[in-house]
Order: C-alpha cells, then structure tokens, then sequence
C-alpha cells in the first residue's frame, strides 16, 4: 500500500504536470511573424501587381518609351509568388493550392499578353509617330516643284485626302471603329489611284503613309483587345481569394488557440482544487500562467499595431498610385485618361444645363530648340512653367491637363460666347509666350491652339473623343498659319445670343 501511494504520488505530478506542459505549448504554438509575414507578402502582391498595371498604361500612352517599368516587378513578384507556394502548409484544404494555381495561371497569362502588348505598341507608336511626319514632307512636295507639274485638282484632290487621312487615323487610334476604318481604306484606296500622276519621290513618299496608315489600322484594335485581355486576366481576384483563405486559416489557428486557452484555465483551476496541499507548485504555476498570459497580450497588441501600421501604409501607397494614374508626374496636372473622364462629365452636364463646354488643345512652339539646345532638364522646367502660369488664368472648376511631350489641354464649362474662349485662348498665349528664361537659360516659346466647342444635348452626342479629334485638328490649322496663334474647329458650337447661364464665362 505504502508503494503504491508512493508511486502514485511520483506518477499523478508528473501526469499533471505533463498534461499543463502540453496545453500551455497549445496556447503559445502560433508563430505571428510566418503569419504577418505571408500577410505582407500578399498585400505587396497586390501593390506590385497595381504599379505593373499602371506601367502597362504609361506604355500605352508614351510615358515609358522602353518598357523596362513592364519587367521591372517580376523577379519580385516570382519571389512572393513562390514564397506563398511555400506558405500553403499553413492551410487545410484544397481551397488555398486552387487559388495559388489561379493565380499563377493568370500570371504566366498576363506576361505573356504583356510580351504581345510591348511588341504591337511598339510598332503603333512608330506609326503614329511617323504619320504626321511623312504628311507633312508630302505636303511640301507638293507645294514645290511637284505641284506645278500636276493639274490643280489633283494637287487639291490628294490634299483633301491627306488631310483626311491624318484626321481619321488620329480618332481611329482614340476610338476605333469599323465605320471609321473604312473610310480610311476608301481614302487609301483614292491615293493610291492618284500616286500615279506624281513622280517617284511623292510615290515614295505617298507609300510610307500607306505603310503607316495600315499599321495604325492593324494594331490599334488588336492593342486594344490586349488590354481587355490583360484586364480579365484576374490576377487581382486570385490574390484577395487568397488572402482571404490565409486569413481564415490564420482565424481559425486563433480560434484553436484561444480554445486551448480555455482549457488550460479550466485545467488550473482543478489542480486549485486537487492540490490544495502543493500551494508552493500552485503558485509557481500561477506564476507562469501570467507570464503566459502577459506574452500573448503583448503578442496580440503588436499583432494589432502591426496590422494597423501595414494598413496606413497601404492606405498611403493606394492613393499614391490613384494620384499616379491620374495626374502627370512632372506637372502635377490631370494626365489623359483623367482628362478624358473630367471631359465626358462635363459633357454630361452641359446637356442637362444647356451649356457650352469649350476644349483647347495647345501644342507649344520652339520647345523642341530648347530641348535640343539647353537639354531636357531646361525642358522640363519650362513645361512646369507653362503649367503653372496657364493653370494661374484658369477658374477653380476650369482642368488644364498635359497629354505627354509639349501637349496640354484646357477644358472649360459653362462658357458664355465664343469671345470668352477668345479670352482664355489670349491669356494663355500671353502667358506662354512671356516664359523667356529658364533654368539661366534664355529661351523663346510659344503656342499653337486649337479650340473646338459643344453646346447641349447635340454637343454631347458628339462625344469626347470628336471633341478632341476637332481640338486636335484646329491645333494643327494654327501651326499651318504661322503658329504662336490660334483657330477654331469647323464644327465648333456656340449658345443661341441671350441664353448664356448666369456665372458663365
């Protein structure tokens, strides 16, 4: 008898001290920093994954002439990818590996669509680069020698289609169309006819803006269809689902945890009751339990405080890559896609008021020969300088926007009469051509403008994109006459006399 209590007084602590062993190792077996760690891994996923696609915009639209920002976050992005790969562990289920294979499906889509993408871009953007180039060169042809060989109305006839080529390629790449398409190729068709009465140099000159033309009409659409390709891709749902299910199972480890917990607290207060006789080993457990209990409260107030750190950063980061995709980083003033948002807005609204939304598109005059002569720093400061001073003649609620290179735009609302855009236009030439010094430099700029107008509900049938393509054309009749001046587009549009809003400019 007497060995028997003495075993079972050797057996029994051991047993209870074992069975506190184990669960107090349950309530302290969660490892916060894989957790926070795969976290952040996820988010920055996602952050990457946001500036790639804003690359992939300011490709499109010139900003980045040699796509290297297009391959700059992939090694990072395959490093995080794999590191979730090797996270997977910490789930259960097959919910998790089917969201990492989306989600690695939909990247190998989307780099391979992005490869396609910088290929066809490449050769648009040679294009339309070359386009208005090769019009202008055949124009002066023709307007020499070449034209007095040529009876006058086919000089007049080509001169036609040339003006109408450039003008329809310029909205077909803002807005393809099949109707629009077809015009082109009747206009290509009515100058290859007519290349034959001019001599080889026009030919040549005639077939590399066929060359050119018919790449525009090729690539435009098919870069188009890339995007949308590259925006279904859902990379970004793939990678939510997954910190969704990284997120629960990271719960429910919590969950297990705080359930060990409880039994670890019930199991205390039996060995309060069982051995009552042991008080010195019930309060060096006691003891411990509040160590323990200490390590998870400050666990969980840096669990805390991290997550609401990380949540302020990525707070912080997105409306940093909102402002991005929205505004010019050298100016700070509204980039083209934002312009075009602000643009159709306003056309909405002057068909619900009645109103007149005016849209000058500014090309500026000797920018080239500062560039060339000072350098590209001495450009940039008189790109900043012209923002700032046409931006300092607008009212609040006017937008001026830069398109990329020496392009801005002015968008104007509830314009009273066409004499008010004449002032706007005046204001902005003085402004422009007052700029004489820059960076120590010397330097001579002005401005050629093109303004276009919408009136009402028949202004807004229009469309942005014929407002721009009107602006746009406008801009180029101004450089035609001189520069340093400006022109209205044909199809301008203006208030009947008497009903101008109150307000208006």
């Amino acid at each position: 008898m007497s060995f028997r209590r003495r075993a079972l007084t050797i057996v029994l602590p051991l047993v209870l001290v074992l069975v506190f062993a184990l669960l107090f190792n349950r309530t302290t077996a969660v490892d916060f920093g894989i957790q926070n760690r795969v976290m952040l891994e996820l988010r920055e996923l996602e952050k990457l994954n946001a500036e790639w696609n804003v690359n992939i915009l300011r490709a499109r639209i010139g900003l980045d002439s040699d796509y290297q920002a297009l391959a700059a976050p992939l090694p990072r992005i395959h490093l995080l990818r794999d590191s979730v790969h090797e996270a997977l562990a910490l789930t259960e289920g097959p919910a998790a590996p089917q969201a990492y294979q989306q989600f690695s499906d939909a990247l190998q889509k989307k780099e391979r669509l992005v490869e396609q993408f910088k290929l066809g871009n490449a050769v648009l953007r040679r294009a339309l680069a070359e386009l208005p180039r090769s019009v202008t060169e055949l124009k002066t042809e023709l307007n020499g020698i070449e034209g007095a060989l040529v009876p006058a109305h086919t000089l007049l006839s080509l001169d036609v289609a040339l003006n109408a080529l450039l003008t329809d390629i310029l909205r077909f790449n803002l807005a393809p169309d099949v109707v629009l398409a077809r015009r082109i190729e009747h206009t290509l068709a009515t100058m290859l006819v007519q290349k034959a009465a001019f001599s080889p140099t026009v030919d040549g000159h005639i077939d590399l803006l066929l060359r050119d033309a018919h790449t525009v009409l090729r690539y435009r659409p098919l870069e188009n269809a890339i995007e949308g390709e590259i925006g279904r891709v859902g990379a970004v749902a793939s990678i939510e689902r997954l910190v969704l299910l990284f997120d629960k199972a990271f719960d429910d480890v919590l969950v297990q945890k705080q359930r060990y917990r409880s039994w670890l607290f019930a199991y205390c207060a039996l060995l309060l009751l069982l051995l009552l006789y042991g008080a010195r080993r019930l309060t060096r457990t006691y003891r411990l339990l509040g160590v323990a209990n200490l390590r998870l409260q400050a666990a969980n107030q840096t669990l805390e405080l991290r997550v609401s750190e990380r949540t302020a950063e990525l707070e912080a980061q997105s409306a940093k890559l909102e402002k991005l995709a929205q505004h010019d980083a050298l100016t700070g003033l509204v980039n083209y896609a934002f312009l075009t948002s602000l643009l159709e807005h306003a056309l909405v609204r002057a068909s619900r008021r009645d109103s007149t939304v005016v849209l000058m598109f500014l090309d500026l005059d000797g920018f080239k020969a500062v560039n060339d002569t000072f350098g590209h720093a001495t450009g940039d400061l008189v790109l900043k300088a012209v923002a700032r001073r046409v931006q300092s003649k607008l009212r609040q609620e006017d937008s001026l926007a830069r398109l990329g290179g020496d392009e801005f735009v002015i968008l104007l609302e509830e314009v009273k009469s066409r004499e008010g855009a004449i002032r706007v236009a005046q204001l902005a030439l003085d402004q422009i051509s007052a700029i004489a010094e820059a960076g120590g430099h010397p330097v001579a700029i002005s401005a050629s403008i093109g303004i276009s107008s919408a009136h009402g509900r028949a202004g807004a049938a229009r469309g942005a994109a014929a407002l721009l393509a009107e602006a746009d054309q406008a801009m180029y009749e101004a450089k035609q006459a001189g520069k340093a001046n400006f022109r209205f587009s044909a199809q301008a549009q203006w208030p009947a006399p008497g009903a101008a809003s109150a307000g208006a400019r």
